[in-house]
């Protein structure tokens, strides 16, 4: 599956896996992109869902069938702390298992799938600590939508809330609202992996190393970077910063890249370099495909070992450096 990735200005084209963050003003702009969004989930036959602090409504007249949709339960108008909590308390685990059993229900009942449209404003303006676990909260629901027949629609006040956190929010969602400015890079999850495009530098650095210390915790997580356009050595030094025992963190790209993270990072049991899926592992130096019983140099945490992809596939594989035979002399020559 390849995500759907957009810059949109009606969110009335919205679809299931798109997870959005729609950067508006004020209660006119919520409602606005509110009522859009739900319209077409109506027509979709999804189970809706609106979530603000108020919630009015008056305010979404321009639903059609609105008082049909509000009592037959398809549309249901929530408050913020009654599906989120408040700040303090919230848990990005505890929410997820809410929404699996808002979709299980809702698929049981014969819609399919469900829509939210939240004002997420109240949740991210507190302090850093705060924030940090609605990054966890954006990275763990952005792959409960991609896997699931669900889409998600978060509002933000850009008047409420600083460049970086705009930044950081707007990073972590495969579509966004035509007005919010591009990131320098975007992270959102892709089957098995988290994929990052745009820039890695210097100047995102410190961004990307925020997004990926909120990763969640409860597996491995796989970095793809062949999407990225640029990245320099600030950049990747964010990688093995970000890898531990508790979160091992594997990346994946094309050989050149595998070499420069195994530069800047070396290999270790918590930073691991993985080929692409279906792509045939080549040799770090020359570039040249590895024949599957051709001997094979891999380098890892400092030491070598001789091995063939028939007898250890996997260590080849994920090695940060392999070499044909050869190759690998005259490297050291």
């Amino acid at each position: 599956m390849r995500r759907r990735r957009a810059s949109i200005d009606s969110a009335g084209v919205l679809k299931p896996h798109d997870h959005v963050a729609w950067f508006g003003e004020g209660a006119r702009d919520l409602y606005s992109v509110a009522t859009a969004a739900l319209a077409n989930g109506a027509r979709r036959g999804e189970k809706l869902m609106f979530v603000a602090e108020d919630p009015d409504p008056v305010r979404l007249s321009g639903v059609d069938g609105l008082e049909r949709l509000l009592q037959s339960g398809q549309l249901e108008l929530v408050a913020i702390d009654a599906i989120y909590g408040t700040g303090n308390a919230f848990s990005a685990d505890a929410q997820l298992t809410t929404f699996q059993g808002v979709l299980a229900g809702a698929l049981a009942d014969g819609y399919r799938g469900i829509r939210v449209v939240a004002d997420n404003t109240p949740l991210v303006r507190g302090d850093a600590e705060s924030f940090h676990r609605w990054l966890a909260w954006e990275q763990l629901t952005d792959r409960f939508q991609a896997a699931s027949m669900v889409t998600g629609v978060c509002f933000f006040d850009h008047t409420a809330l600083s460049g970086e956190r705009q930044a950081d929010l707007a990073a972590l969602h495969p579509v966004r609202s035509a007005s919010v400015l591009e990131p320098s890079f975007s992270l959102v999850s892709d089957g098995d992996a988290v994929c990052v495009s745009g820039t890695l530098d210097a100047s995102s650095a410190g961004q990307f190393r925020r997004i990926l210390g909120a990763a969640p915790v409860d597996r491995p997580l796989v970095v793809d970077l062949s999407g990225v356009e640029f990245v320099d050595r600030d950049g990747l030094l964010v990688l093995p910063e970000s890898a531990s025992s508790d979160r091992p963190l594997r990346v994946r790209g094309d050989g050149h890249l595998r070499e420069l993270v195994s530069l800047v990072g070396g290999a270790t049991p918590q930073l691991q370099f993985e080929r692409e899926p279906g792509a045939a592992p080549t040799c770090t130096r020359c570039g040249d495909v590895i024949g599957v019983y051709e001997p094979t140099v891999i380098v890892l945490a400092g030491a070598h070992l001789t091995t063939s992809r028939a007898a250890e596939p996997d260590a080849v594989a994920n090695a940060p450096a392999r070499y044909h035979r050869s190759c690998f002399a005259e490297r050291n020559r």
